[in-house]
């Protein structure tokens, strides 16, 4: 594995820890959900960067979809937190 591969995980990982520190710390709602989409935004590029290692196209079926789906549910939320459902 190359060295930018190793730095990008890394870097990713480090977002993750930020992200759940910054998720478990704060008491605000709109926060929450801030931390709680930057996660699945972490998570979307680690099954993009490993589908891109293990050569396998199945795996960024699953990221292009885990992307949709954390997509609209932050719209849902979005709406609930607007003005209810």
């Amino acid at each position: 594995m190359s060295i930018v591969l190793v730095v990008t995980f890394a870097m990713l990982g480090v977002g993750g820890v930020i992200g759940m520190i910054a998720l478990i710390k704060t008491r605000v709602v709109i926060e929450k959900m801030v931390a709680l989409d930057m996660l699945t935004t972490l998570t979307t590029g680690i099954l993009l960067i490993l589908g891109f290692v293990l050569k396998n196209s199945f795996v960024l079926d699953i990221a292009i979809i885990y992307a949709i789906l954390s997509f609209g549910a932050v719209m849902v939320v979005a709406r609930y937190r607007e003005r209810g459902i």
